[in-house]
């Protein structure tokens, strides 16, 4: 089961379980892979008006008919040199968006 403990989308993952419909969440999947092998992705804080490197899209789907199509920010279209520039260390963030202590993981170990 790819049960992350202390976030959201496990909680959704585990209601659609109960109703037979998990598996139109492949994101539990990716949340789970991801932080049993403890990676992380980047995301360059570009500045105002520059753009993000990834963006969230809303897009009509399985769990909401409703929702505006298209991207929830700009994306990045020129680069820069403040793009090649990432710090020595980097910040890492919880699926809260908390700052992560140097030792915290959202790993379960009974589950992994």
């Amino acid at each position: 089961m790819p049960i992350v403990d202390g976030i959201l989308p496990t909680e959704w993952f585990t209601s659609e379980r109960r109703t037979g419909r998990e598996r139109t969440l492949w994101e539990q999947w990716h949340i789970y892979y991801t932080t049993v092998h403890r990676q992380y992705t980047v995301l360059a804080n570009t500045g105002p008006r520059v753009g993000l490197l990834a963006v969230n899209r809303h897009e009509k789907g399985l769990h909401d008919g409703n929702v505006v199509v298209g991207a929830t920010q700009a994306l990045c279209t020129d680069w820069t040199s403040r793009l090649d520039n990432l710090p020595p260390e980097v910040v890492k963030l919880g699926y809260d968006g908390l700052p992560l202590n140097r030792n915290d993981n959202y790993t379960n170990d009974n589950n992994i």
